[in-house]
């Protein structure tokens, strides 16, 4: 752009450019930062890309969830298209993707987990939204990949650009310009290969793609040629991924094969099975609190970016990290041991440790510490979480309320007299 000022945006720089648009930051005028949509100056009066840019407006506005980027404004200011959208600092998968296949890295099985389930629940808000009236919009996003699934560096997790996707009860967006697919060749799902009708259980499909490249740390469905590409998807000839990653849990291989099954029928009913099959299948086998702040240091850890080789919050989040990494867990515990020992009044950093030590390490001196952030304000529901998973304590009778709650402590105690300890209780009580 050439410009310096659109309608009541002040534009400060260009962030993004594709074949049809381009996002520029700038400014309202109460001074928030936005993230600017619009269609290229070369194709501005281009009737296909007009009608792409509407129906994404059209769809983005009305959606408001956490892990889908807000839409704040939409306008036309003279011929040009305007979409004004919350402003992410960020990076998109892609790149995410790029660094670790280029240093031939690992994403951790709760960092890949952690991110899934946040697109999981975007998806599944888009795919159940209903109009003012109560009918279901059947949004399908049909865009999936991993240049649309943006990571900020708080750890946010956003799905962007609806352009090309389609509510199922609307004339308008039945339309796909000449027949043509929509969607980057690699993330399509088969139905769209042999032109039959879709539902968001293409979205299932193509999300299944970015979790299994996430954990395999390459592309899944990359080939010589895009004939060979869509008779790949279409025949659902993939490699399985523990053969390329000995660490994931079967349980993990299972729910992906179920993802990317050829037959939609044969998928998920819905995102929000999905992301509760993770839960379930995975509640034994992955550590529970992975949360923003820990999907925020390892992209800042990855891309070297707002790190600090002197901030021990920092430093302890991406030492236990480095405990999930095959061949890096000594380093990791190493790490993790040391921080806890120069920073015993950081709770945080005692949180890590203990991670760190409950993972790879002495699970008693795990437990120990565990035991003491459980009665620590700022950590206590992230210990708490720790010692269920573990089978230590049991969950509050009434998930509702806290546990220290006085019914959940009365409730508890007389649940205990009934059932006993837990089968882990003496080890707890050891530590």
């Amino acid at each position: 752009m050439e410009y310096r000022k659109l309608g009541r945006f002040n534009i400060e720089r260009s962030v993004a450019r594709g074949g049809m648009g381009e996002i520029v930051k700038s400014q309202d005028d109460s001074g928030r930062p936005i993230a600017l949509k619009t269609i290229l100056q070369e194709h501005q009066f281009n009737e296909t890309f007009r009608d792409l840019f509407f129906r994404e407006a059209e769809i983005t506005v009305q959606l408001d969830h956490p892990n889908i980027v807000k839409a704040h404004h939409f306008d036309q200011v003279g011929k040009q298209l305007i979409l004004a959208l919350e402003y992410l600092d960020g990076v998109n998968l892609k790149d995410i993707l790029r660094q670790v296949y280029a240093r031939k890295l690992i994403i951790p099985v709760s960092i890949a987990v952690a991110i899934m389930k946040r697109v999981l629940s975007g998806l599944e808000y888009a795919h159940k939204k209903r109009d003012w009236k109560g009918k279901p919009l059947g949004i399908v996003h049909r865009d999936l990949n991993p240049s649309n699934i943006f990571v900020t560096y708080t750890g946010e997790v956003k799905i962007l650009d609806f352009g090309i996707s389609k509510a199922v009860h609307r004339d308008i967006h039945q339309l796909t310009p000449n027949g043509e697919l929509r969607g980057k060749m690699c993330y399509i799902s088969p139905e769209q290969i042999r032109g039959k009708s879709i539902d968001h259980h293409a979205d299932i499909f193509t999300a299944g793609i970015v979790f299994w490249e996430l954990l395999a740390g390459k592309p899944l469905f990359l080939r010589e040629s895009d004939s060979q590409v869509m008779e790949a998807i279409a025949n659902g000839e993939y490699q399985f991924l523990r053969d390329i990653r000995n660490d994931v849990p079967a349980e993990l291989e299972e729910i992906l094969m179920r993802a990317l099954a050829v037959n939609p029928k044969s998928r998920f009913k819905d995102c929000g099975e999905f992301a509760q099959v993770l839960d379930e299948r995975l509640k034994a086998k992955a550590m529970p609190g992975v949360s923003e702040e820990e999907i925020s240091i390892f992209v800042r850890a990855l891309l070297n970016i707002k790190t600090s080789e002197t901030d021990p919050h920092f430093l302890s989040g991406y030492a236990w990290l480095m405990t999930q990494m095959a061949g890096r867990e000594a380093h990791g515990l190493s790490l993790a041991t040391r921080l806890a020992q120069e920073n015993p009044q950081r709770p945080f950093v005692q949180l890590n440790y203990a991670r760190a030590q409950l993972s790879v390490g002495d699970r008693m001196e795990g437990l120990r510490i565990i035991r003491r952030l459980a009665r620590a304000d700022s950590l206590e529901s992230e210990a708490q979480e720790i010692l269920e998973w573990l089978g230590v304590r049991r969950r509050p009778v009434l998930s509702f309320l806290k546990r220290s709650n006085p019914a959940n402590f009365v409730l508890g105690k007389i649940r205990h007299r009934f059932l006993g300890p837990t089968p882990f209780q003496d080890n707890f009580m050891a530590a």
